[in-house]
């Protein structure tokens, strides 16, 4: 164990149900969105105050401090969002782990960010998860409210992706026993928001493929990672049409905003669905999309856990019989990816 983890359960209430999960499918992260608030000081809000809200772990420069079981509900994104549902067939609260990053005042954001990554790796190892698909960000469920984690981790130059291949090679790192992997590190803490013309790197990158996709075409230079002229043009006529302040730069509500277009713009890519053959016995994230789509199409497979079996055989046999020109066998196939596409387009 790179670090240790503290476990400090508080009290059954309001913040801990201790209602049970009974399948961990993915990961949520957070950050606090109070700079400064330590680890310890977030439990002892939760521990004092009681509110109808919680996550399970809170990590700062000092602890890795779990406040509710990971066997347990946390109550850290609101029931009434749907993306959770479409991406994993289920709601968060039921069955992810949610994890609060604590950032800003004294806290080192070095240390904290290294802990934050490894512990993400250490839950995929835990609960045998996909570092590519399992987790997610609170702003990716719940665009038009939430813009954590970026909020922290973009004031100090990290970008979504970055995250994700830090947690990937932490992973490999410590779990997979890659030794000669480096330790994640901060990129570059000269990057904060508001983001602007001259600026460089994975973030802008993230930012025009973003202002593509919600179809702000860069011509010229596509996602270059260099915040140029284009750039700056994209991010006016997207301001002007959603009628915030037009100054060309990429601040918390430009950025905001831009994650709730993306988001709400891409309903079909929540359901990706796997090419070639698969069936029972075999194993992995590609069984995984199969089984979400299917949760989405109310044919329950039961589990989203990557093992094709008897559940998931019979629950693919079940669309298969919709449909006069699929064979009723239980194998997923490309005849059968077709009408599941076809019926997911319909929703």
């Amino acid at each position: 164990m790179k670090y240790e983890i503290t476990r400090d359960y508080i009290s059954i209430g309001n913040s801990r149900s201790g209602q049970s999960i009974q399948n961990v499918q993915f990961i949520v992260s957070h950050d606090t969105g109070n700079p400064g608030s330590s680890a310890y000081g977030n439990r002892n809000y939760f521990e004092n105050t009681n509110p109808t809200a919680s996550a399970h772990t809170f990590i700062d420069d000092r602890y890795i401090l779990e406040i509710i079981p990971l066997d347990e509900k946390a109550w850290h994104v609101r029931y009434n969002v749907s993306t959770d549902n479409r991406r994993y067939g289920a709601n968060a609260n039921d069955a992810a782990i949610g994890v609060e990053l604590c950032y800003g005042g004294n806290i080192s954001f070095q240390e904290a960010y290294k802990r934050y990554v490894w512990y993400h790796a250490y839950l995929i190892d835990k609960f045998n998860l996909d570092p590519d698909e399992d987790i997610i960000g609170h702003s990716m469920l719940d665009p038009s409210r939430r813009t954590d984690p970026q909020n922290a981790m973009n004031r100090y130059g990290v970008s979504w992706n970055d995250f994700l291949n830090d947690v990937e090679q932490a992973y490999r790192k410590y779990f997979e026993g890659e030794e000669s992997l480096p330790e994640p590190v901060v990129g570059g803490a000269s990057v904060q928001l508001p983001i602007g013309k001259g600026d460089s790197g994975e973030f802008v990158r993230d930012i025009q493929k973003d202002l593509i996709q919600a179809g702000y075409s860069l011509p010229a230079y596509g996602a270059d990672s260099v915040f140029g002229s284009e750039t700056e043009r994209a991010v006016m006529r997207f301001q002007r049409d959603y009628n915030l302040a037009v100054d060309g730069l990429v601040g918390q509500q430009t950025l905001g905003k831009l994650k709730e277009v993306t988001s709400a713009s891409k309903p079909s890519t929540d359901f990706p669905l796997p090419g070639g053959i698969l069936q029972k016995g075999d194993e992995g994230p590609e069984v995984k999309q199969v089984q979400r789509a299917l949760k989405r199409l109310n044919f329950d497979p039961r589990y989203i856990d990557g093992i094709y079996g008897s559940l998931t055989e019979d629950a693919v046999a079940r669309f298969q019989s919709m449909f006069s020109a699929l064979d009723n066998d239980g194998i997923y196939g490309p005849n059968t990816r077709r009408f599941m596409e076809m019926e997911l387009e319909d929703m």
